[in-house]
């Protein structure tokens, strides 16, 4: 598990290159195929509009931007990947999410595969004095810390602390487990 700070390149089922970007940060992308964004009261903009301070994510083809002022992103780019369709999803309020996790834990779909396999985003809720049972996925994971602060336990009782704003990866059968103390993470 790591911290994403620089950018990252994975050559995997699904290649994608993860860019973080940390608050007062600005850049634009054009992907070659779909990026997946996800933002932590951050602006996203393109040729149709824009919105501002927003929590949410955005899978797309189309060329944007991402200022982040006060908050955090993450894009992950898939250059292989190519969907017909664009999708937004803003988290308004910070509340649990509507489908049961594991452990107390709750979860979002925040944006669907477009078939069984594809990246998918799951907007995903912990609550206060959660201690995950130590698992696994069959896939990467890559998260963006919107709310609260919490830990992670690794292999060998490695732990790696987790706040808000912050962005992490995860590889694939990388056995963790979540943890929070006196408050929700999100």
């Amino acid at each position: 598990m790591i911290k994403l700070k620089e950018p990252l390149t994975v050559r995997d089922r699904w290649n994608f290159k993860v860019t973080y970007l940390e608050e007062h940060e600005y850049q634009t992308f054009d992907p070659e195929g779909m990026a997946y964004v996800m933002l932590n009261k951050s602006m996203y903009f393109n040729d149709d509009g824009y919105f501002a301070h927003k929590t949410g994510c955005v899978q797309t083809s189309s060329r944007f931007g991402i200022t982040t002022d006060e908050g955090t992103a993450v894009v992950i780019e898939y250059p292989g990947l190519h969907l017909l369709e664009d999708r937004i999803y803003l988290q308004n309020e910070l509340d649990m999410g509507n489908l049961s996790y594991m452990d107390g834990g709750t979860n979002t779909t925040a944006i669907n595969p477009g078939r069984l396999g594809d990246p998918v985003v799951n907007y995903v809720h912990f609550p206060s004095g959660m201690h995950q049972t130590l698992h696994t996925h069959p896939s990467h994971r890559i998260g963006l810390c919107v709310s609260g602060n919490g830990r992670v336990q690794l292999e060998d009782h490695e732990f790696f602390d987790i706040k808000n704003g912050e962005a992490f990866f995860m590889r694939r059968n990388e056995l963790h487990n979540f943890m929070c103390q006196d408050e929700d993470v999100v």
